[in-house]
């Protein structure tokens, strides 16, 4: 009698955490789409087309997210996270480092690092769900820069009266809580821009959960970039906020094989509703993987030639790993980015 009540306690608790994980959801979403509402509804008057600033945070950050063709919201399974669902930092069960460099066009270049730190690896455990410890914290840097731009002024002769640059930075602390089954997390940023000698700053937010829908499904939703207006003396715009909502599916066809497949419906303020689809082939072999990654992004489709289509690979050695993507830009020119990760 005793282990009969025991057993439908234990029953009783799971379906609670259950119902109160899917409670949460049905509360994220009902926060998020009247966001996504007000931000369709002004697609079909172009109205805010080209109206925000900061557009340095549009551009995604992390090589291997990228080879997919940024289809990472539902994906999620490590520190790129931060970036693209904070929520997804809370299924990390071990401490995740990584940097990246982007060689962008027309001499800009775009450096991206990131740390996550589990805190039940520093002792912290327990926690009301399972798996869930005391959360993750995560920290990321994002910067944008370009120098040597022309100084002219209002003189007749052709030669320029000299050179400065610009520099875009966002500094990011995230923290994420949940387990396999419902997660959520949430950044807060600071963000700083500089041309030449002036500057402009504000705080925003981005929101995410993340909702393990079976074995091999995901389901996530949530908000980037939610904030104030940088102002550059009496100028300012608002910033490129964007809703999200994204699946992904995981696929197992061998021990040793996987093939992961990514869908993120993207609703930006700032333009037409957007896409972007991605698929990720992971081959293990001894205390190796490789990893081979194509996708394509709609919000990249606007230049010519392959704009949009994106490829990429990966090879792991133990608790590092390191990622390439070719990402072109028409004739704007091809971009090659490379990030390396590390865990421990």
């Amino acid at each position: 009698m005793i282990e009969w009540y025991r057993g439908k306690v234990v029953k009783w608790h799971g379906a609670a955490r259950l119902l109160r994980s899917r409670w949460i959801a049905v509360a994220l979403l009902s926060f998020t789409l009247p966001l996504y509402h007000s931000t369709t509804s002004s697609f079909a008057a172009s109205s805010n087309i080209g109206t925000s600033g900061a557009q340095f945070l549009k551009i995604p950050p992390g090589a291997r997210p990228a080879g997919m063709g940024s289809a990472f919201s539902a994906v999620a399974d490590d520190v790129h996270a931060i970036y693209y669902n904070p929520a997804g930092l809370a299924t990390l069960s071990q401490v995740q480092l990584t940097g990246m460099h982007n060689s962008y066009f027309q001499g800009l270049n775009y450096e991206f690092a990131a740390i996550a730190l589990p805190l039940s690896r520093f002792g912290w455990g327990g926690g009301e769900m399972e798996g869930s410890g005391k959360g993750t914290l995560g920290l990321a840097v994002y910067n944008l820069s370009v120098s040597g731009i022309e100084r002219r002024g209002n003189t007749e002769t052709a030669a320029p009266l000299g050179t400065f640059g610009a520099d875009d930075f966002a500094y990011a602390l995230a923290y994420a809580r949940g387990s396999d089954r419902f997660s959520w997390g949430a950044n807060l940023k600071f963000i700083q821009q500089t041309i030449d000698s002036v500057k402009a700053g504000t705080l925003a937010a981005d929101f995410g959960a993340l909702y393990g829908a079976g074995s091999n499904l995901k389901l996530g939703a949530g908000v980037r970039h939610l904030g104030g207006k940088p102002k550059f003396r009496q100028e300012s715009d608002p910033l490129p906020m964007l809703g999200f909502l994204a699946g992904s599916w995981r696929l197992a066809p061998g021990a040793q094989d996987s093939l992961t497949l990514g869908l993120d419906l993207l609703l930006p303020r700032d333009n037409r509703l957007g896409y972007n689809f991605g698929s990720e082939y992971l081959h293990r072999f001894a205390s190796m993987e490789g990893a081979l990654r194509a996708g394509y992004s709609s919000q990249n489709a606007d230049a010519e030639g392959l704009a949009g289509f994106s490829m990429g690979g990966g090879l792991g050695f133990r608790n590092v790993g390191f990622d390439f993507a070719w990402v072109p830009f028409g004739d704007l020119g091809d971009t090659f980015r490379y990030s390396l990760i590390v865990k421990f």
